[in-house]
């Protein structure tokens, strides 16, 4: 008897090929399955083992394209041990762009899946650690973390006079 495609399998796959760094919160098969309901990763490991649910994987990473509509190839693509990985750059490729092209529901499974990294990570890119911090005092605290020659080099090449110290000076 087949199995009954249970609607969480897209989700899961998409979280398998997700990198372990990008997980969030969730960061295992336990976690996952405790998010969805489920007590323990026990169901998951029998999905995985299910014919339905590996042909469902295979087809959903088999059909993927990249926007330009080009099959999406990968240089590990003929080493085994890279499987994991390239599933979840097909899949969220696919993802992506589905949710570009105004499938809401793949929209609303991305921004669900990288939406809050993303925000987190724009917001980090527009504010600054040195906001607060002088012109000049931000250009002496980079002068001094290169390397003294360089920044003679630096500062010859625009004119300026610049001696080796002398040794024998106390240093501060």
């Amino acid at each position: 008897m087949a199995a009954k495609i249970n609607p969480l399998w897209d989700e899961f796959i998409l979280w398998l090929s997700t990198p372990e760094n990008e997980r969030g919160l969730i960061t295992s098969e336990d976690d996952w399955a405790k998010a969805k309901g489920y007590a323990d990763s026990r169901t998951l490991r029998r999905w995985k083992k299910l014919p339905e649910f590996v042909e469902r994987q295979r087809r959903l990473t088999e059909t993927m394209v990249t926007n330009a509509g080009a099959a999406v190839i990968f240089d590990d693509d003929d080493n085994p041990d890279f499987a994991d990985e390239r599933d979840y750059r097909l899949v969220k490729a696919q993802l992506l762009t589905s949710a570009k092209s105004g499938n809401l529901k793949a929209t609303e499974l991305f921004m669900k899946l990288y939406g809050k990294t993303w925000i987190e990570e724009e917001q980090a890119s527009r504010s600054s650690d040195f906001s607060s911090v002088d012109l000049g005092e931000l250009v002496a605290q980079a002068a001094a973390a290169v390397a003294p020659e360089v920044l003679a080099e630096v500062l010859r090449a625009s004119g300026w006079i610049v001696e080796e110290p002398d040794a024998s000076a106390p240093r501060i």
